[in-house]
Order: C-alpha cells, then structure tokens, then sequence
C-alpha cells in the first residue's frame, strides 16, 4: 500500500461508539473489531473515499506525531483493516 491508493469502507459492517472507542461487527467475517481513539478516526475519514495520504495528512493536523511514524502506522492499520476485508484499497 502507498500514500496515492484510494480507501474507502466495504458495505455491511455495523459500527457502534463505546465512549473513545469504536466497535465493529463484521457479519460476513462473525467478528467485532475494537478500534481506540486514532483508529476511530481513521474509520471516521475514509467514510467516503479518500487517499492514504489524505488521512495522514489529517492526522498530522490533529495529533503530535512525526509524518514517518504516522505514515507507517496509518498503513499498518489499513492493511490489518484491509487482511479483515473491512476496506477497499484501490
């Protein structure tokens, strides 16, 4: 995955807001995800489809973190999201 591929949600998994958490349940995979603060963002920014780089590029603005360690990160997360089946990456 690079900062140009486009991300966007699959269809079908419900999210509920558990305080700063999120939790997702994936009916096709029988499964619930629990995402902490910045994974909940993530999924809150790629709603609509958006670019890897464009979620860092938020992220930046939000949160004290150098651009390579939010780089490696947000991909890391997307691909375990991605092996999940829970996004598009295009």
């Amino acid at each position: 995955m690079d900062l140009a591929n486009k991300i966007s949600r699959v269809k079908g998994p419900l999210a509920s807001q558990v305080n700063d958490d999120l939790v997702i349940f994936s009916a096709r995979n029988g499964m619930y995800y629990g995402l902490p603060r910045v994974g909940n963002r993530i999924w809150s920014l790629i709603e609509h489809e958006t670019t890897v780089s464009a979620i860092c590029e938020k992220l930046l603005e939000e949160y004290e973190v150098d651009r390579d360690t939010c780089t490696r990160e947000v991909v890391a997360f997307l691909d375990q999201l991605k092996h999940e089946g829970l996004i598009r990456v295009q």
